[in-house]
């Protein structure tokens, strides 16, 4: 098993680690903050939610049950009707869908006319499997795999430095591991309480320009028309 997968049955744990101490320096919008700054009436979906409970008004949808997980579901099925919710969140999950295209316009189907989806997704970071992963976007990939909408907004949610610190982290995984896909996991995990401090020069770099060119992370927000 995966050390990030053991630690995902206690959550609030396992968040807290990884916001502190994970190769992430995440200042671009958050899941929270797009809750925040679009604010509506209507059912809100997070899809590939994991065990992370954003707000008690927020349906998690995740095709693993973990704590916290109210519908079982893949991202391309998900059992609710057409036009039934207002927004959507989609946090770091679509690099691990066979078919994201299939997920987006799921998302489509799933948003009333008007409603807003925030995304996030990985562009510079490595392999991590949860159970798998398939691809990265840039930021054009992005307003590409979203042409059906309307782009809101679009950034950096984890740049530069974030990038290099998690390719760090995975490196150091790679050499010590000698093959074994647990000890990989376990030596990559480890090294990020030793070179976490990398990260931190996104405090300043995450706003930079052309930080989307090489960042970690990137986000979108797209409105159905």
């Amino acid at each position: 098993m995966d050390i990030r997968t053991l630690f995902k049955r206690w959550p609030r744990f396992y968040y807290f680690i990884g916001m502190v101490f994970g190769p992430m320096f995440f200042t671009g919008m958050s899941a929270k903050s797009f809750l925040a700054r679009f604010p509506t009436s209507g059912k809100i979906l997070n899809i590939g939610s994991g065990p992370r409970v954003i707000a008690r008004d927020v349906t998690n949808v995740d095709m693993t049950p973990y704590p916290g997980v109210d519908i079982i579901a893949d991202a391309t099925t998900v059992p609710f009707p057409d036009g039934s919710a207002a927004r959507i969140i989609s946090d770091n999950v679509l690099e691990h869908v066979h078919h994201p295209q299939q997920a987006v316009a799921e998302m489509y189907r799933l948003l009333e006319v008007g409603g807003v989806a925030y995304v996030a997704t990985p562009f510079l970071y490595p392999f991590h499997s949860s159970p798998s992963d398939y691809q990265r976007w840039t930021k054009v990939g992005l307003e590409t795999l979203f042409a059906d909408f309307e782009v809101v907004d679009i950034g950096v949610r984890a740049g530069p430095f974030s990038a290099l610190c998690a390719y760090a982290c995975h490196l150091v995984g790679v050499i010590f591991s000698f093959g074994s896909p647990f000890l990989n996991s376990l030596f990559t995990n480890l090294s990020m309480f030793v070179l976490f401090p990398i990260k931190l020069p996104d405090l300043i770099f995450n706003h930079w320009p052309g930080a989307e060119t090489m960042a970690a992370v990137l986000y979108i927000v797209v409105r159905k028309k």
